[in-house]
């Protein structure tokens, strides 16, 4: 929580003091809890909607693909929070069922693929990659992506250029000690956020323990940190500009070259995509109450882009300034601005969403086979309480349609509230969707295919840590009763083997086939 302890002078700079209040010591459970096999019947839809299991036992599946013919892409993370050692890779799965591991050995995550012009894109952390045949060829390399978040979801857009999302290093513009709990500040210790123009700051400062300088008794507990700058370092007023920076929107040519900033000023862009209307839609997930510039209640944002603009990072949040009373943490003072002047025009979103709902990636309905023609999808891969914010109930875990010409959001797909697990593991033990991050439509339009990254549990301790379970991920399948798809269901993926074709339809090297699917139940 944040104190302010120097605040008068025109010339001294405010500085806030981290330190982590009293708490109840809680242990983590002993054992893990069950993970049930993903079941149709534990799904919400709408009436006369079918779900039904493309592809279980995947670990941390994030993106989905198809190409021109309908053959689909998997993506497995690979690094998710919690384990960092998982296998980033992307896999093939034909038609008939055989599957191939197309590409492996990336820099997980892998955040996205996409299909464009007779090429599989890929986006990992710090690059943007094509498969050329079978060899993983680099367009784009040194994106700002060893902070808290990555690069993105990738779009083409109308003028032939490819479009990606690219996080900030922070939660909220300061490195601090919540950096180091996530993992990264220890090992990139001048890694922070960096900005496509020019900002001129306030003289602000945050001073918190120093976890770099924690082995000896004679050296310096606290480290004092600016904006902008890195870990124990502070005094910069003005801060350069560069192309690869953080907080926007990237463009670029396919073949990699031509790298130019489209808009700035978003915490982390996820969902990217151009709409049947020709505008580009970013998800914007929002700040959380953590680190040494904690924004409590800030809600997660559907944004329509324009190029050039500014979003509001750092020192908005949704098109509201985060000094306003509703972004006060319960504890410690309200945030105060870190840039000394705004750009003349705020945007304001199409939609917000429930703080800490986890919005990712979207696509559009595009057919009236399907239904609600024109309207987006958004996955929604749910909190991280208490690492993120604070508070009871859950938000996210599951997908919405947005309504673009009203704004108004209503869910898809989600776990039936009897099918949920106990607490504080609701979709831990669960048969149904936990954590949906990609959403995509069958190049028929007939169906929507959703990633779920599968079982995340926080175990609610001491020292809050995320305990991510490999192998329960799925790839579910919603389409109209009346209609059957064509692409194959029930293949079960066998944890840490790679499956490689080697034999008929739905025959592979750690893969079986086999039947899963049922009419859930209605909303």
């Amino acid at each position: 929580m944040g104190l302010l302890i120097s605040a008068s002078g025109c010339r001294t700079p405010q500085r806030y003091v981290t330190a982590a209040p009293p708490r109840p010591l809680k242990a983590a459970p002993i054992e893990d809890p069950k993970i049930p096999l993903p079941d149709p019947l534990a799904a919400d839809v709408p009436p006369g909607y079918r779900v039904e299991v493309v592809a279980s036992g995947l670990t941390f599946p994030s993106s989905i693909e198809f190409d021109d013919s309908g053959t689909m892409y998997i993506a497995e993370a690979g690094y998710v929070c919690g384990d960092i050692a998982a296998p980033a890779r992307v896999m093939r799965v034909e038609k008939d069922g055989r599957i191939e591991v197309v590409a492996d050995q990336l820099n997980g995550p892998i955040t996205d693929l996409l299909w464009h012009g007779g090429q599989l894109y890929i986006s990992h952390r710090g690059k943007v990659s094509v498969l050329v045949g079978n060899e993983v060829q680099d367009i784009v390399t040194g994106l700002p992506s060893l902070g808290d978040c990555q690069n993105n979801q990738i779009s083409a857009g109308p003028d032939g250029k490819l479009y990606v999302g690219q996080g900030t290093a922070s939660n909220s513009g300061v490195v601090g000690v919540d950096n180091y709990v996530f993992g990264w500040l220890g090992k990139h210790p001048n890694v922070h956020d960096l900005s496509p123009f020019a900002l001129e700051l306030r003289e602000t400062q945050f001073e918190s323990l120093n976890p770099l300088k924690l082995s000896t008794d004679k050296e310096k507990l606290n480290a004092v940190t600016g904006p902008f700058q890195p870990f124990g370092q502070s005094g910069a007023t003005i801060i350069r500009g560069t192309v690869r920076a953080n907080g926007t929107i990237l463009r670029f040519n396919p073949d990699g070259s031509g790298l130019e900033v489209y808009a700035w000023g978003l915490r982390n862009p996820f969902g990217v995509a151009w709409g049947l209307d020709g505008i580009l839609y970013v998800t914007e997930d929002g700040y959380d109450d953590r680190g040494s510039r904690p924004i409590a209640n800030a809600p997660d944002v559907v944004w329509q882009i324009t190029q050039d603009a500014w979003y509001g990072f750092p020192d908005f949040a949704g098109g509201v300034p985060v000094t306003d009373p509703q972004f006060k943490p319960a504890k410690g003072p309200a945030p105060e601005f870190l840039l000394k002047q705004h750009p003349r025009r705020v945007e304001k979103p199409l939609a917000k969403l429930p703080p800490h709902s986890g919005v990712g990636k979207m696509d559009f309905s595009r057919s009236s086979q399907f239904g609600f023609e024109g309207q987006m999808f958004v996955a929604e891969v749910g909190d991280m309480k208490p690492i993120t914010g604070k508070g009871n109930g859950h938000a996210g875990y599951q997908v919405v349609r947005i309504d673009l010409t009203t704004g108004e959001t209503t869910p898809f797909f989600r776990t039936r509230a009897a099918m949920l697990g106990a607490r504080p593991m609701e979709y831990v033990s669960t048969s149904g969707p936990k954590r949906p991050v990609d959403v995509r439509f069958s190049r028929e339009s007939d169906a929507l295919y959703v990633a779920d990254l599968g079982a995340v549990m926080v175990y609610q301790s001491a020292t809050p840590a995320p305990r991510p379970f490999a192998g329960s991920g799925v790839i579910w399948r919603i389409s109209r009763e009346t209609i059957q798809p064509e692409f194959p269901i029930g293949i079960s993926f066998v944890p840490g083997r790679v499956n490689t074709a080697i034999g008929g339809a739905g025959t592979v090297s750690g893969v079986q086939s086999g039947g899963a699917t049922g009419v859930a139940k209605k909303f």
